[in-house]
């Protein structure tokens, strides 16, 4: 009855971090506020940009060192799964240390959003996420091309390609 109530409250936790740490996500990759494009739309000081580097190494450092960490506990846990005789207690609890660093690697992420927010602002930050939609936009339009002239190949009368 434990098990299955921690395991409730893991997948609760992510369920209501998972739309913030989305967005983190989707944010542009890498230093994105040394692109002048998007400095000067943002209107970004040397001084932010200064602390923008700042808080991406530090970032950057955690990051690393949780996903290590993750890797760590994902191979802990394949190990105990794959020992011929299934020690239940164990896995459930080498899975729960999985979801742990899984959640602490969504928070780390989710905290530097927070960090950029406060450096940047309400505004800025609404117009950091438009230009997030919009790069991901542009991003994804040669690839939703491509799968529209793909499904146009295919249904092409006389094309005999095989489907896979």
């Amino acid at each position: 009855m434990l098990n299955k109530s921690i395991l409730i409250g893991i997948t609760i936790l992510i369920w209501v971090i998972s739309p913030a740490i989305s967005f983190a996500e989707k944010t542009p990759p890498g230093k994105w506020w040394r692109i002048p494009r998007v400095s000067e739309h943002l209107n970004l000081s040397d001084q932010e940009k200064r602390e923008l580097d700042k808080l991406y190494v530090d970032n950057r450092r955690k990051l690393i060192e949780l996903k290590s960490i993750l890797e760590r506990e994902r191979f802990e846990l394949e190990n105990l799964l794959e020992q011929e005789t299934l020690d239940e207690a164990a896995v459930m609890e080498q899975f729960k240390k999985l979801e742990g660093a899984r959640a602490n690697l969504a928070i780390e992420r989710f905290r530097f959003l927070l960090q950029v927010r406060k450096i940047i602002g309400f505004e800025r930050f609404q117009r950091l996420k438009m230009l997030s939609r919009k790069f991901r936009s542009e991003k994804m339009s040669p690839q939703r091309e491509k799968a529209k002239e793909q499904q146009g190949m295919r249904a092409a009368p006389g094309n005999h390609a095989v489907e896979k």
